[in-house]
């Protein structure tokens, strides 16, 4: 396993939690092939290498090759199962479920318009094959949604209970739209006795993202690597919220142990909140080797419809999260320096 990815592993695995409610207990987790849920397999996996807790781990994926290459290692240990099949079909598992994680979605600006109607059925009918395998098993439920489900706000800060306006005829919205369907269909089957709580993410850092998929930290680095500038697609303006990864997943198991069901936590670190030029010129400023430069493309911001139509501010309030007694770890700064070390940016 690559080194960043091991020693995140062991972060996750000493999470303050009370692992008791996971022990002995068997985890499936859809679209495992994830770069976010990934880290649950090797977060699970890691505290059971540490502390014998026998959490059984069932990896739903999509993509075989792809599976076998980001779990490879465990395909013979015997609390490790790798399933290959799609949230749209339906699943039956003989073996108990004590604990559903659906993280099955296309992920990325880039994946949901190259093709939204896949993007809204694996989040909205993916949601309903999962909810309902759920509730056949008494398990309880994780849905990972987005903090886009807030669409166009004017607040300093996305506050779990006030949704902002998406206009549901624009398909740039079907990312959003679909989280946000997926958030009532999980609602829905609480009122038939499954236990489901929401997670809703911000823009989340580390390794095992692929290096085309458009996201903005994923794109510098990918820029980094091939030349000595970072090209800003837009005016640099807009703000973001980023979290790393272990922190992420910490707040996720906090609210898979202490949330409350029917209710939504925001994922995010105010610590981690920067514009795109500022997270620019912060990776730019890690590489101490060469001289890298943020310039700007003028005419992509006349011309890209995701720069012109790019909300100016995208930041959530982690009061809710923190209310659980999470905390954030780990530096925006320690951040970019930690995904920049996993794919291998001469420093």
């Amino acid at each position: 396993m690559n080194r960043i990815l091991k020693e995140d592993a062991k972060v996750i695995a000493q999470t303050l939690v009370n692992w008791e409610k996971f022990h002995n207990k068997t985890i499936l987790i859809a679209g495992a092939n994830g770069y976010v849920p990934q880290h649950f397999v090797h977060g699970f996996l890691m505290r059971n290498t540490l502390y014998q807790e026998n959490i059984h781990v069932v990896a739903l994926c999509r993509n075989e090759r792809k599976a076998k290459e980001r779990f490879g290692e465990y395909l013979d240990r015997k609390d490790f199962t790798l399933v290959i099949g799609d949230v749209l079909e339906e699943m039956k598992f003989e073996k108990k479920l004590d604990f559903i994680i659906d993280a099955a979605s296309p992920a990325g600006v880039k994946a949901s318009n190259e093709n939204p109607v896949a993007t809204f059925e694996a989040n909205v009918m993916g949601c309903g094959n999962l909810l309902k395998l759920a509730q056949y098993h008494h398990a309880e439920f994780l849905y990972l949604s987005s903090v886009d489900i807030y669409g166009k706000k004017e607040e300093e800060r996305f506050i779990e209970d006030r949704p902002g306006i998406l206009d549901s005829l624009d398909v740039r919205n079907v990312y959003a739209e679909a989280k946000r369907a997926a958030e009532n269909l999980c609602v829905c089957y609480g009122q038939k006795g499954v236990v489901c709580k929401i997670v809703r993410p911000g823009q989340i850092m580390g390794g095992g993202i692929a290096p085309g998929d458009g996201r903005l930290h994923i794109d510098f680095i990918s820029q980094i690597l091939k030349t000595d500038k970072i090209i800003l697609k837009g005016d640099g303006t807009p703000v973001r919220t980023f979290i790393y990864i272990t922190d992420a997943i910490a707040g996720m198991l906090s609210v898979m142990d202490r949330g409350n069901a029917g209710e939504a936590y925001n994922i995010c670190a105010e610590t981690g909140e920067t514009s795109v030029l500022g997270l620019a010129r912060l990776m730019a400023g890690q590489v101490k080797s060469r001289n890298i430069s943020v310039e700007f493309n003028e005419e992509t911001r006349k011309t890209d419809p995701a720069v012109r139509h790019a909300v100016s501010r995208v930041c959530a309030s982690s009061e809710k999260l923190r209310g659980l007694g999470w905390n954030p770890q780990i530096s925006l700064e320690e951040s970019c320096r930690r995904m920049m070390d996993y794919y291998q940016v001469p420093l």
